[in-house]
């Protein structure tokens, strides 16, 4: 019998688990309007309050039922302000056991409808929409559920058609004109497709399209999930407008939008001066733009010459299409060339790099080999390729698909070419939300990236805790790493690396916070003992809660 009382002694020094926000519906809201919101939310009893990352939007809860598909699910019943200003932001649910994970609220222009509860799986059971242009809120509330929307377009209009959608969800949109067929006089013809080629990390996976009708009538805009995906928290907006779309892109790793080794970071004619921002602030001349794609004038044909740095701009025009451009460089110099493809990215385009000298002999390439420890060999194309040339003369670039199968002018990729910048690069912070028991120590990891033979220090540093919190420096064992790959030239395409832990000490004494304080975390480059700017990492929801639940 005695046994009893220890046991339940020890569940209840459990720890609660973290509470999660799962979804929003609906996923977006017109500025300047109050409307009814539900979240889905795991873990997160007694929530109270939502606390968004920037102004303009407030919220109030109305009241919590339970979700019973789900293990400790509720739906929380809310009414949701936007102000005029409004554009996009992260909210969480905020609970006596802390604040939750993330979700995305995003504004539209356009006025609201609401889907209707009526089934929608077949043309003939379309909702018909009022009017153009339209913002409906969606579900897709179970595998293989598609919806069907009727509206009236005139000759001649261009109408864009995108969504906004929940976390779960991978919408694609299919256009339809009525018309039938011999053997089903109700079955629609389709006539444009829309959804992302591929999934990337980088780039959104919402789908638009635009189209011109040349013909008045009746249509039928479908949305449904990739391969039929669909359930419980998979919400959409179909956005139906004027103009190009609007889609908000995948936030940046950092707060200050800083991204290195990603083929969608942009290229700028100011990208030195940003780079020295990330060392010690100094003035840089702007890069010169060259046009890879203009006709050479010489004769014979020769490949331009660029000076350096430059930034080169052009596009994979057709298959086997090569574009080349001439250089100088000398014994010693360090070059660091960097590709962006703004429109598509891999493996719609694959941008492949060859240097060449003036022997027609291959200096290098932008391929990563790697042999791992069972002696499985790959390669892999890389973004950012660093050089230190043994020798000067003239070289050629030459860029272009490095399947040489696939080509057209949406191809487009900018490739800069420039000295080597020492400089700190992203830092990587994983925690999204601390949620602190009094008189205890939690630990924050950062991993600083230190670019192109940066040598000198980084101070690390957060702005904005909770009374009763403060931040010192500690350290902790490393875990064993495993095997490493065989990388030929590895210094080339990776970076070095640095980790540091910043332990959060709550005094036992510190007060309990209400609504999460915004932690904000700095990094300062130090070069030869001078001080260099700081710079904004990440804003991180701070919360002091009461100990184990």
């Amino acid at each position: 019998m005695r046994v009893f009382p220890l046991i339940l002694l020890a569940v209840g020094a459990l720890a609660a688990p973290p509470p999660k926000a799962e979804s929003i519906y609906p996923v977006s809201g017109r500025a300047g309007t109050t409307f009814a919101a539900q979240i889905r939310t795991t873990d997160a009893p007694g929530a109270y309050a939502l606390w968004f990352e920037s102004p303009g939007a407030s919220a109030e809860i109305l009241k919590a039922e339970p979700d019973p598909p789900r293990k400790n699910g509720q739906i929380l019943h809310l009414t949701l302000r936007l102000a005029d200003s409004f554009e996009q932001t992260t909210l969480r649910v905020v609970t006596p056991t802390g604040v939750s994970t993330p979700l995305r609220l995003v504004r539209h222009p356009e006025p609201t409808v609401l889907e209707a509860p009526t089934p929608k799986d077949l043309p003939t059971q379309a909702q018909r929409l009022p009017a153009l242009p339209a913002a409906v809120q969606g579900r897709i509330s179970e595998s293989g559920e598609v919806d069907y929307y009727l509206f009236h377009a005139q000759a001649g209009e261009t109408w864009t058609f995108e969504t906004i959608s929940s976390r779960g969800l991978d919408p694609a949109l299919s256009l339809y004109r009525p018309g039938g067929s011999w053997f089903d006089p109700d079955r629609p013809t389709r006539i444009a497709f829309r959804d992302e080629a591929v999934s990337y990390p980088d780039l959104p996976t919402e789908a638009f399209l635009r189209h011109r009708f040349d013909k008045t009538s009746d249509y039928f805009i479908r949305v449904n999930g990739f391969w039929g995906h669909g359930g419980p928290g998979q919400e959409y907006t179909l956005r139906i407008h004027r103009g190009e779309p609007a889609i908000p892109a995948k936030p940046p790793a950092q707060a200050d939008g800083w991204a290195e080794r990603t083929w969608v970071r942009p290229l700028a004619p100011d990208r030195m001066e940003r780079l020295a921002a990330r060392a010690l602030p100094a003035s840089q001349p702007p890069i010169p733009i060259i046009d890879a794609d203009a006709e050479p004038q010489t004769v014979p044909v020769q490949p331009p010459k660029i000076p350096l740095p430059a930034l080169v701009v052009g596009a994979i025009e057709r298959p086997g299409d090569i574009d080349r451009a001439r250089f100088t460089a000398k014994e010693g110099d360090r070059l660091t060339f960097e590709i962006e493809t703004p429109e598509k990215t891999l493996p719609l385009i694959n941008p492949y790099l060859r240097i060449i000298d003036s022997d027609g002999v291959e200096a290098f390439t932008n391929i990563l080999s790697t042999v791992n420890s069972n002696g499985n060999a790959s390669k892999q194309i890389k973004p950012k390729t660093m050089f230190s040339f043994p020798r000067g003369g003239e070289f050629t670039l030459e860029i272009r698909d490095i399947t040489a199968a696939y080509g057209d002018p949406g191809m487009r990729y900018r490739l800069l070419v420039r000295p080597q910048v020492p400089h700190l690069g992203e830092v990587t912070i994983t925690a999204d939300a601390l949620n602190l028991d009094r008189g205890k120590t939690a630990k924050l990891s950062v991993v600083t990236d230190q670019e192109e033979g940066f040598e000198g220090f980084v101070v690390l540093s957060i702005d904005g805790l909770p009374p009763g919190v403060t931040a010192v420096t500690g350290t902790e064992v490393e875990p064993d790493s495993p095997p490493q790959e065989s990388q030929a030239k590895r210094e080339r395409f990776v970076t070095k690396s640095k980790k540091a832990t910043i332990l959060l000490m709550t005094r036992a004494d510190a007060p309990l916070t209400r609504l999460p304080a915004e932690g904000l975390v700095y990094a300062q480059p130090v070069v030869n003992g001078t001080l260099g700017d700081k710079i904004l990492i990440k804003k991180i929801p701070i919360m002091v809660i009461g100990g184990a639940q």
